[in-house]
């Protein structure tokens, strides 16, 4: 029998003031008695609850978190999202010293994809751990999951310890970061979550933005090891944050699962999908970006790994459709109209994004001959755009009640800004490059996050960790799979435009920052050969932003299918009692 546990009925805040201490959190669980009737309860959840909304909805606001502990908590939160999305660009500008350290040019893929691969993959795996175990301590574990990988990369004495250190991260990311927007719900009542999950957004554009400066900053001023020795100080703030201001009951315990083994648990896990849906990931992003460019899509390589990835992703699915609820992707889930269209819409809308924060910073470089910090604060207009029309919209969303506007508008500014930069020239105005970041930031700015905010609205409360989870996995999924099929377009692109051996000399080692430098060599300066050289290279790169023109088309009518649900307290009720057939009034 579970041991069970004695609560005082009420969490007191760390100033022990009186009127805190007599408050009862929304997640207080007083005895393992209680959690085991809860879980009874969650089999029927989505039949017998008021509404099927966020965790804790239907409770008075004055229950949950308040002060300075949730200033703290939404710090630590804050601080979390920033630091795994910062990982992700930081490297940018420090990789050339890496591998000139390492002598490791063949190792530059794996330095980014390392971490983003594994990122991917148990982004739904740590969906189960905050369905099935304490909320507080899985948050925990991911973020010094994540600071030990940071740790082996900074002391990485040779380059696979490097990458070692990179998939450590992955796995920390994952958590944190999912993580971060599960939390974000149990302690934030629904009418409030846009506003921080607009933060968060925010936190996220900032630091894909910013990365690539603080790179250059710390690889040119110290040393490149301090691209992720940085990470260390901040987690020492960090975790003290999470274990004295986070509630240890945050979230349930399944009482199933303290009765188990340790075999027992790990399975629950589903370790044979996660092992199944990794493989695949790994050989589909590794077609995509094999195929037409370095290698024809008719090479055997390329059929290779096609062929593993489709005997890796079918028995993958069907293991999900045999488990049920139990499943990592439960099909009760994925049936929901909200669930599915807000999926898709943010795997096409975050796969443009994701075109635009790698491929932006090389047309600065690239075309204009900027460095990769210039070009880094040349696209701040996408990160203060992104950011501001994230809080905004969210803080919009609180007052009104509705994110489908935002949702639907964020496709069309996307598609709006795309399509300008699909079209710019190598003499473009600073006007025109701005403008264009603008629509794009603001677009997705207004959509991601409340997409997001959509899927909690609409599931029940034991299912927000799994959804929340595999609304991350799919904007993760969607730049994993935008990004290689956007180097695949410039690869061709530039073989037409400047033939092989031009394109193999200009695009080889150092890459972006002394393409422009390599074609003054070849053509001289500013000769109509350059000219025409610098125009082909323009088109090659642009041919990557109509690419995202056409993922950002395709998420609108995805944003059509998410239901109008408002996310007041008063309305979520009157319409759950219309949709049950019920006198809202009569409550």
């Amino acid at each position: 029998m579970p041991r069970s546990t004695k609560s005082s009925g009420s969490y007191e805040l760390h100033d022990r003031s009186k009127e805190a201490s007599s408050v009862a959190l929304p997640y207080e669980i007083s005895s393992s008695e209680q959690v085991g009737k809860i879980d009874k309860a969650d089999k029927n959840a989505s039949k017998t609850q008021a509404s099927p909304g966020g965790w804790g909805e239907d409770l008075d606001e004055s229950q949950y978190p308040s002060g300075l502990q949730f200033a703290l908590i939404i710090f630590s939160l804050f601080i979390s999202v920033f630091i795994v999305a910062v990982s992700q660009t930081v490297l940018a500008t420090a990789i050339p010293t890496i591998t000139s350290a390492f002598n490791s040019f063949d190792d530059i893929a794996w330095y980014s994809t390392g971490e983003q691969i594994t990122a991917v993959a148990m982004q739904l795996p740590f969906g189960r751990a905050y369905t099935l175990a304490n909320n507080k301590w899985t948050f925990l574990v991911s973020v010094i999951i994540y600071l030990a990988g940071s740790a082996i990369c900074g002391f990485a004495p040779v380059s696979v310890v490097l990458i070692i250190g990179r998939v450590i991260q992955g796995v920390g990311m994952a958590g944190v970061f999912g993580g971060s927007f599960i939390v974000l719900a149990r302690v934030t009542p629904l009418r409030k979550r846009s506003l921080f999950a607009g933060l968060f957004g925010a936190a996220y554009a900032i630091a894909s933005v910013i990365g690539p400066i603080m790179g250059g900053a710390m690889t040119t001023g110290a040393s490149w090891r301090w691209c992720f020795w940085f990470n260390l100080p901040i987690g020492a703030v960090v975790i003290p944050t999470i274990i004295f201001c986070l509630p240890d009951s945050l979230g349930r315990t399944s009482a199933t699962l303290k009765d188990m083994t340790w075999k027992e648990i790990i399975m629950k896990f589903d370790p044979l999908g996660t092992g199944l849906l990794l493989t695949s990931l790994v050989c589909l992003m590794l077609a995509l970006q094999w195929g037409g460019g370095e290698y024809a899509w008719s090479n055997g390589r390329v059929i290779a790994v096609l062929v593993v990835f489709a005997v890796t992703i079918l028995p993958w699915m069907v293991l999900q459709y045999f488990q049920g609820d139990d499943a990592t992707v439960p099909l009760s889930i994925l049936k929901q109209r909200s669930v599915a269209g807000s999926n898709l819409y943010l795997l096409f809308l975050n796969g443009a994004f994701g075109v635009f924060i790698f491929f932006l910073p090389v047309w600065f470089q690239s075309i204009n001959g900027d460095s990769a910090q210039s070009s880094g604060f040349k696209q701040i207009a996408l990160c203060i755009s992104t950011a501001v029309a994230s809080i905004v919209a969210g803080g919009m969303v609180v007052a009104l009640g509705f994110y489908n506007p935002f949702i639907i508008v964020g496709s069309m500014l996307v598609t709006a800004g795309s399509a300008l930069y699909m079209v710019i020239k190598p003499d473009a105005t600073l006007g025109m490059v701005i403008g264009a970041q603008i629509l794009v930031g603001a677009g997705v700015g207004v959509g991601a996050e409340q997409a997001n905010v959509a899927v909690q609205t609409v599931l029940p409360s034991e299912k927000i960790a799994k959804g929340t989870s595999l609304t991350l996995f799919t904007r993760l999924l969607g730049v994993a799979l935008s990004v290689p099929v956007a180097q695949s377009v410039i690869q061709q692109e530039l073989v037409k435009a400047l033939g092989p051996s031009v394109a193999g000399v200009v695009y080889g080692d150092g890459g972006a920052p002394d393409l422009r430098m390599k074609l003054q060599t070849m053509f001289g300066d500013n000769t109509p050969a350059f000219q025409n050289a610098l125009n082909g290279v323009n088109y090659a790169i642009t041919r990557t932003f109509m690419l995202a023109m056409i993922l950002a088309a395709i998420s609108f009518p995805f944003g059509l299918l998410v239901e109008w649900k408002s996310v007041k307290k008063e309305k979520r009720a009157e319409e759950d009692q219309k949709e049950r057939g019920g006198n809202p009034k009569a409550n």
